[in-house]
């Protein structure tokens, strides 16, 4: 039989109801005269064959089926949002500048490991061991400085020869003037800049 109204939704061969592209509203009309459009009896109902036939013409009752898209066209779809292309942009470039940093911070780290010593003067068990691979140095090792000699560690100065030390260490503060180390201890929250008991790596003696 026919639907009972209107609202089921859009179908474009829905089987019976189909032949009924004529202005025939079977929610307004009474059983028999349903039963007499449609040329069946409600007891019997339809042959095979004449199953069949309605079905050539008709097709099954089902809803169209649309292709779904595939995943990799729902991607494309995708950028066609103007938010997406800009999130999308800005995930580039953050990725770009991300690498242009670990790139610029491994250049500035080799560069270091170029500057700083390979050697070092050591005091150990009371003797002292000259060209000491610099790697080999443990906290707490007493190294011997001698003008021209790079600093290979960062290092606390215990005692001066000489009360008009003055280190280069603009490549750590910016400064471009030397400046003088003492043996005196400074402060505990002092900046780079103010720890003149320090020598540092990078520095040349």
């Amino acid at each position: 039989m026919g639907k009972g109204g209107e609202d089921y939704g859009k179908r474009e061969k829905i089987g019976v109801e189909s032949q009924d592209k004529c202005d025939f509203h079977a929610w307004s009309k009474d059983s028999k005269e349903c039963e007499e459009y449609y040329k069946v009896n409600h007891e019997f109902g339809l042959s095979a064959a004449e199953v069949e036939k309605r079905r050539q013409i008709h097709g099954y009752n089902e809803l169209e089926k649309h292709e779904g898209a595939s995943i990799f066209k729902l991607v494309l779809e995708q950028f066609n949002d103007t938010l997406v292309r800009i999130l999308l942009f800005a995930a580039i470039i953050s990725f770009v500048l991300a690498l242009y940093d670990e790139s610029n911070a491994e250049k500035a780290l080799e560069a270091l490991k170029e500057i700083q010593s390979e050697h070092a003067t050591v005091i150990r068990d009371g003797k002292k061991i000259s060209n000491l691979p610099a790697k080999e140095l443990v906290p707490g090792d007493i190294v011997e400085l001698r003008v021209g000699d790079k600093v290979p560690a960062d290092m606390r100065l215990l005692s001066l020869i000489s009360s008009t030390v003055r280190v280069e260490q603009g490549s750590l503060t910016g400064e471009s003037e030397a400046v003088s180390k003492t043996v005196k201890a400074v402060a505990e929250n002092t900046d780079i800049q103010g720890k003149k008991c320090m020598v540092f790596g990078e520095q040349q003696w």
